[in-house]
């Protein structure tokens, strides 16, 4: 299992040579246009259960960034508060018309979940606020820092399918870099959600329901080498209540209702099964999401040199 290790970053990456980042690069579109190449990579299977165990382990690091990921409604609203503060500027409007262009959120739930990112203290009011303008709100130094961790986690987990990445994982700590990928990050979702057959199962069952990720997380992080286990997976139903801070019951309706959309053949005492339609979906979910990586990191590079930012001078 390949665990985030930020001092080290990802062993192995070539520095020399950046023409392999930029095979990566997309000019406009969807940035999951390789996600079948990343499919087709002999490391796919530990790149992506590296994604999985490297989100687990920085969302129990640091327990603000881990409410984050109990859903996927409050990951989107990080996202795109910090995408549209590098982008204009974060206002309660502009979160509002990002939640229905993109048909992921509800517009309605775009001030909850602005007023849930103050209560973390993730944002908060600008100093200056001109009159008649709505009120704008800017990332804290602790959301930027943490963003910036959970980067760093996901970024070393694309470095197994293309080592040249860790060319933009090593600057992440300059904030024109961190900029760049948090915005190309969040256009590629925005690409991704405005396409209405994304609506699988898996967003159905897991992602939108309390501590759904987290509880994914675990079951991709199973026994052997495969993404997804092709063996059984062992799972506690009580363990997984007290460590993601759910009900028993909550867990099980999750467990009924992805057995109801055929996601899993099995789940019962203690042990879950993923079936055929649950190891594409996940397959293809993965896929998608290291290949955004990977062509946010190729654009963030791109971007960077461009304005002459000193992150080609180490190479």
């Amino acid at each position: 299992m390949y665990i985030f290790d930020r001092a080290r970053g990802c062993a192995g990456a070539s520095v020399s040579d950046v023409s392999d980042l930029l095979s990566w690069r997309v000019e406009r579109g969807h940035t999951d246009l390789y996600a079948p190449r990343v499919q087709a990579h002999p490391r796919f299977a530990a790149a992506a259960r590296a994604l999985a165990a490297n989100c687990l382990a920085t969302g129990e690091t640091d327990k603000t960034l881990g409410g984050i990921f109990k859903d996927a409604g409050r990951y989107v609203a990080a996202m795109w508060s910090m995408y549209l503060h590098v982008s204009g500027g974060l206002t309660l409007p502009r979160l509002k018309e990002i939640c229905a262009s993109s048909g992921f959120l509800s517009p309605g739930r775009a001030r909850a979940l602005l007023i849930y990112m103050r209560y973390l203290g993730y944002v908060e009011t600008a100093a200056r606020h001109a009159r008649g303008e709505p009120q704008r709100y800017v990332p804290t130094a602790n959301f930027r820092e943490s963003w910036r961790a959970h980067h760093h986690a996901v970024l070393s987990a694309a470095c197994i399918v293309e080592p040249a990445a860790q060319l933009v994982l090593d600057r992440l700590d300059d904030d024109a870099v961190m900029d760049a990928i948090s915005r190309l990050q969040a256009e590629g979702l925005l690409s991704l959600t405005r396409v209405r057959d994304r609506e699988i199962a898996l967003i159905r069952v897991f992602f939108h329901r309390h501590a759904g990720n987290q509880i994914m997380f675990t079951l991709v992080t199973g026994p052997g080498e495969d993404f997804p286990p092709r063996e059984p997976v062992p799972f506690s139903i009580a363990a997984a209540a007290q460590r993601f801070g759910v009900s028993r019951i909550h867990i099980r309706r999750i467990l009924n209702d992805a057995l109801k959309e055929n996601f899993f053949t099995f789940a019962d005492r203690g042990v879950v099964d993923f079936s055929g339609l649950g190891r594409l979906e996940l397959s293809q979910s993965y896929g998608m999401q290291l290949a955004q990586l990977l062509a946010s990191a190729a654009g963030a590079w791109t971007e960077c040199a461009a304005r002459d930012r000193p992150i080609l001078a180490a190479s």
